[in-house]
C-alpha cells in the first residue's frame, strides 16, 4: 500500500443532491486522504421539482470540492474524460448514490499495482451474450457477493479506481454510445491493454473496506437501472466483443 499516493476523486451529481454532503464527507474521511475532489454537476431534471439550486454549491465541506456546474445534462461519460486533466496518480470515480467505507482507497491501493487492474465495488462476469440479452453470474462480486478475496471480473461499477495514465485508453476507440455503457467500454478497452477488472475484498466482517455502504439507494426512480436499457446493454457488450474484447468465461 502507498499511504502517500495522490488520489483525485471525481463525483457526479444529477438528481440525487440529498446524498452529496454525506458522500463528500465519506471521501474526505478516508484513511488515505484524497489529494483533490472534483464534482461534475449535471443540471437536475426540472420534472422532479428541483427548483432551489443551493445544493449546487452550499453543502458541508463544499470549500474542499472543486466544482464544474453544467446548465445541461451531459450524462455519464464526461467524468471519465475529465480524469487525464487531474493531479492525482490515481483516480477514483463514484456514482452519485455510492458512499464508500473509510478504508475503500486503502483497499484499492493494496491491489492496483500488484494485480494491474481497475477496481470497483460491484463486479460482473458475463455468462452469455446472445439472442438480445446479457446473462451475468449471480451473485455479483463486491457488496452483493461479499467476496473474501480479490475477484477478477469482466466489468466493475458504482466506483472505479484506476491509474490516471490508463484514462487515455478510453478514447483510443470510439464508444458505441456516449450516454450509456461508459463503464462497459472502459473496462473492455483496458482489458485489451492487459489491464484487468476486479473487485477487491468486501468481507461482511469489515464494511470499512467496502466501496458502497448503501447499495439499495441505486434502485430509486432516477436510477438508470430503473429504465429498460437491456437492448442498449446488449448492443454495447456485443459491440465491445466485436472489437476484440473477450469475456472471462467465454
Amino acid at each position: 500500500m502507498a499511504p502517500s499516493a495522490l488520489i483525485s476523486v471525481i463525483l457526479t451529481a444529477w438528481n440525487r443532491p440529498q446524498y452529496l454532503e454525506e458522500q463528500v464527507e465519506a471521501v474526505l474521511s478516508q484513511t488515505v486522504k484524497p489529494h483533490e475532489v472534483i464534482l461534475w454537476y449535471n443540471q437536475p431534471s426540472k420534472k422532479l421539482g428541483f427548483i432551489n439550486r443551493t445544493h449546487l454549491t452550499d453543502f458541508k465541506n463544499s470549500k474542499n470540492v472543486k466544482k464544474i456546474i453544467a446548465d445541461y445534462n451531459f450524462g455519464v461519460t464526461p467524468r471519465f474524460s475529465l480524469a487525464p486533466f487531474l493531479d492525482g496518480e490515481y483516480i477514483c470515480i463514484f456514482d452519485d448514490d455510492t458512499i464508500p467505507g473509510s478504508k475503500w482507497f486503502e483497499n484499492c491501493l493494496r491491489y492496483i499495482e500488484k494485480e494491474k487492474c481497475i477496481l470497483g465495488t460491484i463486479g460482473l462476469r458475463y455468462l452469455s451474450v446472445d439472442q438480445g440479452s446479457v446473462i451475468t453470474e449471480k451473485p455479483r462480486m463486491g457488496w452483493e457477493g461479499k467476496n473474501e478475496k480479490l475477484e477478477v471480473v469482466d466489468l466493475v461499477g458504482h466506483s472505479w479506481f484506476f491509474r490516471k495514465e490508463w484514462a487515455k485508453f478510453f478514447w483510443w476507440e470510439e464508444p458505441l454510445l456516449k450516454t450509456f455503457g461508459e463503464d462497459i467500454h472502459f473496462c473492455a478497452v483496458l482489458s485489451k491493454q492487459g489491464i484487468r477488472s476486479a473487485c477487491p475484498p468486501h468481507p461482511i466482517s469489515e464494511k470499512e473496506l467496502w466501496g458502497s455502504l448503501y447499495p439499495k439507494r441505486g434502485i430509486d426512480r432516477v436510477a438508470i437501472s430503473s429504465k429498460n436499457r437491456s437492448q442498449d446493454y446488449y448492443n454495447v457488450v456485443r459491440h465491445e466483443i466485436s472489437k476484440g474484447f473477450k469475456p472471462i468465461l467465454s
